[in-house]
Parts: structure tokens; C-alpha cells; sequence
């Protein structure tokens, strides 16, 4: 048996089916027949979200959706690092990852067909005090430019 997190939906009618993350693949989530995860739902845009395996960590986005994606209640407007205990709500549907030991012969996993590897690479994260450091000297280079000193 392996362990590989799974992304599980918490209800509606993909309840009951574990969808598998493979390393650096993209999980397409949306309304239509070609995403990986299908709901058949007119809130759920046609390509929704996705979901990407990458260094460990799942990551989920939103495709430009109309009605958003949201972690534990919050919108997401970059990729987000969903963690333990983090819920992932699209519509109406929640979803969470878990980390499982499974068979290879597990009907409940649906493996998505495979794909090519994405290029995702999640967002960077700016320390606030070194941007904060840098404007208020650029303000200040630019009060003696001025002759405002």
C-alpha cells in the first residue's frame, strides 16, 4: 500500500469518491465534461478551480470562476496551500485533502488519466517589513530630491 493524500468531497454527489493528487499534475475541478473532478451544477463554473500536488503540498486555485473558491471561508484570489484541517468550498460542495494508505486496486480512488507535468510554482511570499523598509527610504530620497530637507 501507498500513502497519498487524496482530495475528498465532503458532500453532494461526488460523496463517497477519493480523488487522487499525483506529484506536479494538475486536478481540473469545474462544470465541464472535460475537468477531472465534473459537477454538474450551474453555480459551479465551467472550469472552476484546480488542484496541484507540488513539493508536498496541495495547493488549490481558482480558474477565474464567477462565484470563487474559498478556504475555510475565505475567498481565494492566489493559489493557497491547503492544509490539515482546511476545507475547500466550491458552491455549495467542501472538499478536503487527507492522506491515506490505499491498494492499487481501490475502487473508491479515481485516478485521473495522466498528464503532462504543470509548471505551477505557488506564490512568493514578500516579507511586509523589508517592503515597508524600502518605500518609506524611497519616500525620503525623493523629500531630499525635492528639497523638501
Amino acid at each position: 500500500m501507498d500513502r497519498v493524500p487524496l482530495l475528498v468531497p465532503l458532500n453532494g454527489p461526488l460523496h463517497g469518491r477519493r480523488f487522487q493528487l499525483n506529484d506536479e499534475e494538475m486536478l481540473t475541478i469545474g462544470r465541464a465534461e472535460d475537468c477531472d473532478i465534473h459537477i454538474d451544477d450551474p453555480e459551479i463554473s465551467r472550469h472552476h478551480a484546480s488542484v496541484v500536488l507540488h513539493n508536498a503540498g496541495v495547493w488549490i486555485q481558482d480558474a477565474g470562476s464567477r462565484n470563487g473558491v474559498f478556504v475555510n471561508d475565505k475567498r481565494v484570489v492566489r493559489p493557497v496551500e491547503l492544509r490539515a484541517n482546511s476545507t475547500m468550498t466550491i458552491g455549495e460542495y467542501g472538499f478536503v485533502v487527507e492522506l491515506e494508505d490505499i491498494s492499487p486496486d481501490d475502487p473508491s480512488i479515481v485516478r485521473p488519466a495522466k498528464k503532462e507535468k504543470t509548471n505551477f510554482r505557488p506564490p512568493k511570499q514578500h516579507n511586509v517589513t523589508v517592503i515597508f523598509i524600502v518605500v518609506v527610504a524611497v519616500l525620503i530620497g525623493a523629500a531630499f530630491a525635492l528639497g523638501a530637507f
